[in-house]
């Protein structure tokens, strides 16, 4: 069970390494290394790793997840946080059809707030 602020950081991490490190729009890949930085200790250091050569201001976690109010301190399920993840990577991908990571983070915050 993790807190929202760690899935965005999990997340931005695996959507930057397979699509600018891996070229990969593929959703397997993106829910695989979605599961692996979930349970990485360093999230921070992932983040700042992972979006080192990509023109992304990393404090917008800070104020996307500051705008969740309700579910600050709520702890997700794995399954709920692949599934709204995955989607706001296909929401992104294809229907945005884009690889910004601003835009898929804000796909992040819309598929999250559903729930």
């Amino acid at each position: 069970m993790l807190y929202i602020k760690d899935i965005v950081k999990a997340s931005v991490c695996s959507f930057c390494e397979n699509i600018y490190e891996y070229n990969s729009i593929d959703e397997n890949d993106f829910k695989e290394a979605l599961m692996s930085f979930l349970r990485e200790d360093d999230l921070q250091e992932c983040l700042e790793i992972c979006t080192s050569e990509i023109p992304y201001d990393c404090t917008n976690i800070e104020n996307v997840c500051d705008n969740f109010r309700k579910l600050r301190y709520e702890l997700f399920e794995i399954d709920s946080i692949v599934n709204n993840c995955k989607q706001a990577f296909l929401m992104t991908i294809q229907i945005n059809k884009t690889i910004n990571v601003k835009a898929f983070v804000d796909n992040l915050q819309k598929c999250f707030n559903k729930n």
